[in-house]
């Protein structure tokens, strides 16, 4: 209903299915709003020509990478998958929102953070089954209510709480390290238009650790692209 990537429509049949019906209530409150607005279709320009080169405070003198702005997710997406396929692997989106398809178009796989998730359960489970083993059978043997040393049913309540607890801590802090935080300037900082990035900007970039990177060459590739402001950012 929100049609958030707008495959346009004639306005009359807004929200209507093939018979021309509005399927539901919710069809029919949704349609009395009006049609969504269509996406921008021009990036807004820079009160100044941004430079082919921007140097960064302390900088290396080498890039790390280069940079474009699109209008909206969907020249963007058509962007990356472009950039994709002519042999940069090393790419990075970064809009204001969700763009479905994102992903694969940069050539990302699934997240390693479950695999971390995963081992912080593994390792909280074992410290509690060998603790409370280890003190109740051998350190401190304690009889309880007529039970066995290690009678495991006791000890199930903190086989859960240490689980959940350390891959909640594993969780956090992987997914700190793995977005490289925490990280007080990032050379794209020195962009001035990359502030939008969080309102209604949408930008790609190529890092200078690609393989088939060059400032000039993939400089002009992201122009031919159809991306604005392009520059390549120092390190």
């Amino acid at each position: 209903m929100a049609n958030p990537h707008y495959h346009p429509t004639p306005e009359s049949q807004y929200l209507k299915n093939e018979s021309g019906q509005y399927p539901t209530d919710d069809h029919v409150m949704a349609a009395a709003y009006g049609p969504p607005s269509h996406p921008p279709t021009e990036v807004k320009p820079h009160t100044e020509p941004v430079p082919a080169f921007i140097p960064t405070p302390g900088g290396t003198g080498k890039p790390w990478g280069a940079v474009a702005e699109f209008a909206n997710g969907t020249d963007l997406l058509d962007a990356a998958k472009k950039a994709l396929a002519a042999g940069y692997k090393h790419l990075d989106a970064w809009t204001p929102f969700y763009v479905h398809g994102m992903k694969e178009a940069i050539g990302r796989t699934r997240s390693r953070l479950p695999v971390f998730t995963l081992a912080g359960g593994l390792t909280g489970l074992t410290a509690a089954a060998t603790l409370q083993f280890y003190l109740m059978t051998y350190y401190y043997p304690t009889i309880v209510g007529g039970k066995e040393y290690r009678a495991w049913e006791a000890f199930v309540p903190v086989f859960f709480e240490m689980t959940i607890l350390f891959s909640g801590f594993f969780t956090l802090f992987s997914l700190i390290g793995l977005c490289g935080l925490p990280k007080f300037f990032h050379p794209l900082d020195s962009h001035p238009t990359f502030n939008r990035s969080t309102q209604a900007g949408f930008f790609l970039t190529i890092e200078a650790q690609d393989a088939s990177f060059n400032p000039d060459v993939t400089r002009a590739f992201l122009e031919s692209l159809g991306g604005k402001h392009v520059a390549v950012v120092e390190a």
